[in-house]
C-alpha cells in the first residue's frame, strides 16, 4: 500500500475526485475567484486557482453537483495551500465550517455513488 493509499484509509469522510466549475470568496476582502473543484467530500474539497490564498483563511465556495441546478454556498476554511508547478495553479484545501443539511446529504450521496463497487 502506497503513503497516498494509506492517508486515504484513514479519512473521515469519503472522497471522491471531481472536475467541477467552483467559486471562491474571501469574505471582507471583495476577492471573488474561479476555481475548479477537484475533489469532494462531506467534510471538504480540494480547488485549484489562480490565486494564492493562506493556510487559515475563511472562505465561502460555490458550486453545483452535477444534474444539478442548485447552487451550494459552503462556508469553510482553507487547511492547505501549495503550488502546484506542473500545473501552473495553486491548490486549496478546503475543510467545510458551514452548510445546510440539504446541501451536506447531497454531498453525501454524491460522492458514496461516485465510489467504486466492492
Amino acid at each position: 500500500m502506497s503513503n497516498q493509499d494509506d492517508q486515504a484509509q484513514h479519512r473521515r469522510f469519503a472522497r471522491a475526485a471531481v472536475d467541477l466549475p467552483a467559486t471562491v470568496i474571501v469574505p471582507g476582502h471583495e476577492l471573488i475567484m474561479a476555481a475548479r473543484a477537484l475533489d469532494l467530500s462531506a467534510g471538504g474539497m480540494r480547488v485549484a486557482t489562480t490565486a494564492d490564498l493562506p493556510t487559515g483563511q475563511k472562505v465561502v465556495v460555490r458550486f453545483s453537483l452535477p444534474d444539478s441546478s442548485h447552487d451550494m454556498l459552503l462556508h469553510g476554511r482553507i487547511v492547505l495551500s501549495y503550488y502546484d508547478a506542473s500545473k501552473q495553479h495553486y491548490v486549496h484545501g478546503i475543510a467545510f465550517t458551514q452548510f445546510t443539511r440539504l446541501d451536506h446529504a447531497a454531498i453525501i450521496a454524491y460522492v458514496l455513488a461516485a465510489q467504486p463497487q466492492r
